[in-house]
């Protein structure tokens, strides 16, 4: 039943990340987000962002999930808020910025949801909670600015 509700493909996360980063990140200009085909490093600072959509009417839920580092928020964050290169990232900032990347990805992501869905607030912590591996149902690994993002959906059932 989920995956009827969730027929996500690579390549809309791809483009709905694309435009995200295009228009809130990297000024409207050229698209400096691209699919990462190379393996993902393991992360040394890592840091989740994640919004979930649940169709209360069908018992289900989906979570949209972005990883990446430290320096690699702390840098969308400063695009995001548009400070300085040099200006330090305080946790508020960073909250509120990475959060919102999520919520934007995950909000796209809803709208290609096969039944109405409601879109939790962002959660930002190192790591999301650990799901089952049964739950996973689409990833993307993706560079931007020389550094690796992941964008990621599971059930939630």
């Amino acid at each position: 039943m989920i995956a009827h509700l969730v027929a996500v493909a690579r390549e809309q996360i791809l483009t709905i990340t694309e435009d995200v980063f295009a228009a809130m990140i990297d000024g409207g200009g050229e698209v400096l987000v691209s699919e990462r085909f190379e393996p993902v490093p393991d992360p040394v600072e890592p840091l989740s962002a994640w919004v979930d959509m649940t169709v209360a009417e069908l018992g289900l839920g989906v979570r949209t999930i972005v990883r990446t580092e430290r320096p690699a928020a702390d840098e969308l964050t400063r695009a995001l808020l548009m400070m300085d290169a040099s200006e330090p990232v305080g946790q508020e900032d960073l909250v509120d910025a990475f959060g919102e990347l999520a919520n934007v990805v995950g909000g796209n992501v809803k709208s290609l949801l096969a039944a109405p869905a409601v879109l939790s607030l962002p959660t930002v912590a190192q790591s999301a909670p650990e799901l089952p591996e049964q739950q996973f149902l689409q990833d993307i690994a993706l560079d931007w600015r020389g550094h690796v993002l992941v964008v990621s959906l599971w059930s939630l059932v």
